[in-house]
């Protein structure tokens, strides 16, 4: 009998190619699911992946600046001599090009993603390799960014007087611009700062490392590059960064810190432009610049709130306890729904099939 018609009738070939994926997959957490295939945890995998993602978003905000005083350099009565923005939460200028930058997180993390570590996109969303439709997600990740911000601006009210009367100094039309911009560009920035630091970065250190604190740590360290570290902001940013790796990690996927970040980042532009000069605006603005994108203008206080330090800091100090805090009850509340315990997270069953290798 020769060797070609041995084994069992109709039996295939096993799948020896480098894509491959072991015959019994374990239970694996987000920050792992870069090794359900050997090709995707392979030692240089996630430096790649950092830095593609990194040389993208480098080259992308740049087209964005350039762009952006070009186009500025040639309307009339522009001056561009005092730089491109002047920290004001009430200029869709100053808020538009911030956003505008920061949205290229997404891109840069699909880039990483995808071209570096050249496994599906999928797999940075969740243990099932998409976003899930968990409205309950969501909805616990909005209310609780709501409830950070009326805390924060609450802070900011009781510890300074206002500065300047709220929102004095800008037109209905430029606000209502502003409102424009927050809407369509946050939910786009928040997505690819999460996509980014939690999808990359925790998943290329989870590549090498079994536990989740370290890259859940490293995922907080890159929120603070570019950004004011400053008290105010400086408190909110890692307690946002440590919140929203915990939660990735304990959910199994980014639907809920995608939905925390998003709307602490809508609501602190909104609070910022309508309530600009108040203490509620400046203890808003410091949460704001902590869920701002690294590097961009808005991840520093801006003017109305750096002048109101008391209620700056008051408004920052609030809502990083207030952050932590809800990063416990969510944590207990997603163990009591899944069945799991504290330190347990939400996990891709043991023995599913790894997802499809990615093709040319």
């Amino acid at each position: 009998m020769s060797a070609a018609s041995s084994g069992p009738a109709g039996a295939a070939a096993p799948d020896s190619s480098p894509d491959a994926a072991p015959s019994a997959t374990p239970a694996t957490a987000y920050h792992r699911l870069a090794t359900l295939r050997p090709a995707w945890s392979r030692p240089a995998k996630p430096l790649l992946s950092l830095g593609a993602a990194l040389l993208a978003y480098v080259v992308l905000s740049s087209v964005v600046l350039v762009t952006a005083v070009l186009l500025l350099a040639v309307v009339p009565g522009v001056n561009i001599a005092r730089g491109v923005t002047s920290g004001d939460p009430t200029s869709p200028l100053d808020v538009g090009l911030a956003l505008a930058m920061g949205a290229m997180w997404l891109p840069a993390g699909i880039v990483g993603v995808r071209g570096g570590a050249w496994r599906p996109l999928g797999t940075a969303w969740s243990v099932a390799a998409r976003l899930r439709p968990d409205r309950s997600l969501l909805l616990a990740g909005a209310g609780g960014g709501l409830a950070v911000v009326v805390l924060a601006a609450l802070a900011g009210m009781l510890a300074g007087a206002p500065v300047i009367a709220a929102g004095s100094g800008a037109s209905i039309p430029q606000l209502l611009l502003v409102v424009l911009l927050v809407l369509v560009l946050a939910p786009v920035q928040a997505i690819g700062l999460e996509l980014s630091l939690r999808g990359t970065v925790m998943q290329a250190l989870g590549t090498w490392l079994r536990s989740p604190v370290l890259p859940v740590l490293a995922g907080t360290a890159v929120m603070l590059i570019g950004r004011d570290l400053t008290p105010a902001v400086l408190l909110p940013a890692l307690a946002l960064g440590l919140s929203a790796g915990v939660l990735a990690w304990k959910t199994g996927g980014l639907e809920l810190p995608i939905a925390l970040t998003t709307t602490l980042t809508v609501l602190a532009h909104l609070v910022g432009a309508f309530g600009a000069g108040s203490g509620a605006g400046a203890g808003v603005g410091a949460v704001g610049a902590a869920a701002a994108a690294p590097g961009t203008s808005a991840a520093a206080l801006s003017v109305p709130a750096a002048a109101a330090p008391e209620a700056a800091l008051a408004g920052g100090i609030t809502g990083a306890i207030a952050l932590l805090a809800l990063t416990g009850l969510l944590v207990v509340w997603i163990g009591r729904r899944e069945g799991v315990r504290l330190l347990q997270p939400v996990t891709r069953p043991a023995g599913q099939e790894a997802p499809d290798p990615v093709h040319i």
